[in-house]
Order: structure tokens, then C-alpha cells, then sequence
């Protein structure tokens, strides 16, 4: 697949990833760390909920880190650069 279209397929599909994690994972079984950014009752400046970060940061680092030792035709790259555009987009 031509790698310009991997990375637009990653990052328009990363909308709907983003969706569901938000609706069955932070407000499922990791309630916990997301309910500060319902509820503000705390004066520090990071929230528990700032911690997924990591599910999308370490995923899109280790695919572009793999990605980029595998050679340029490797479709992790790219997939890891879409994901992280998503990222900085949002």
C-alpha cells in the first residue's frame, strides 16, 4: 500500500479507536484513572486521566521505532506515523 494512503487510513481510523477506548475502556474497567477529568476535585495541574497518553504515545513510538529498523517499505512506520499525527492533531 502506498505509504502516503497507510498513514491517512491510520489517522482517520484512529477516530474511531479513539471512540471506543474513550467509551469502553475510560469510562470501563479504567474509570479510575479517567473520572478526575469528569470531576475536578483536586488542585494539582496532571490528572490521573493524563496518563492515557500512553496508549496512544507507546504504541505509536514503538510501530514508528520498529518501522523505521525494518526499512522504509515497512507498513509499521507508517502506521506508527499516522497514529502519531492523530495524536498531535488532537
Amino acid at each position: 500500500m502506498n505509504p502516503i494512503v497507510l498513514v491517512l487510513f491510520t489517522f482517520f481510523c484512529m477516530e474511531g479507536v479513539t471512540w471506543f477506548v474513550h467509551k469502553y475502556v475510560m469510562h470501563g474497567f479504567l474509570w479510575i484513572l479517567h473520572s478526575d477529568h469528569h470531576k475536578k476535585d483536586h488542585d494539582h495541574v496532571l490528572e490521573r486521566n493524563d496518563s492515557f497518553f500512553l496508549f496512544f504515545g507507546v504504541p505509536g513510538f514503538l510501530l514508528c521505532l520498529f518501522g523505521a529498523s525494518a526499512g522504509i517499505n515497512a507498513p509499521y512506520l507508517w502506521i506508527g506515523l499516522g497514529i502519531t499525527m492523530y495524536g498531535f492533531a488532537y
